[in-house]
């Protein structure tokens, strides 16, 4: 039996490297494939608090994860081009920061040309 995954979008480009880094996500935490992250005073992955500040973006999850009452390790993305319509940012996000300050880190946010599945 073959089993499909369906292609989640996210990456939107290989002109710049695309850099994956092993992260520890902090404990009671719910991180979505495609979600910028901050990190908190241990240097863990947490989802941005509210209000959110762009200056804090770290990086983007590579993966889902959701780490219950312990900490556990992940990997997320550190560099590379990402699809803006695919990245998972806070509801009161202004994109416009968000796309400089995870610019400044090496993260561009690109539009894309729609593939079948609609966004």
């Amino acid at each position: 039996m073959e089993i499909v995954q369906p292609y989640e979008n996210l990456l939107a480009g290989f002109q710049s490297h695309v850099v994956t880094r092993e992260i520890v996500v902090a404990p009671n935490q719910e991180l979505s494939l495609g979600q910028v992250f901050e990190l908190n005073a241990q240097g863990q992955a947490v989802a941005p608090t509210e209000p959110s500040d762009a200056s804090k973006a770290f990086g983007i999850m590579a993966d889902a994860i959701a780490t219950g009452g312990t900490a556990k390790k992940s990997v997320y993305y550190a560099a590379g081009e990402f699809n803006k319509h695919k990245v998972i940012l806070p509801d009161d996000a202004d994109f416009n920061a968000y796309d400089q300050s995870l610019g400044k880190i090496g993260i561009y946010l690109n539009d894309v040309v729609k593939a079948e599945e609609a966004y």
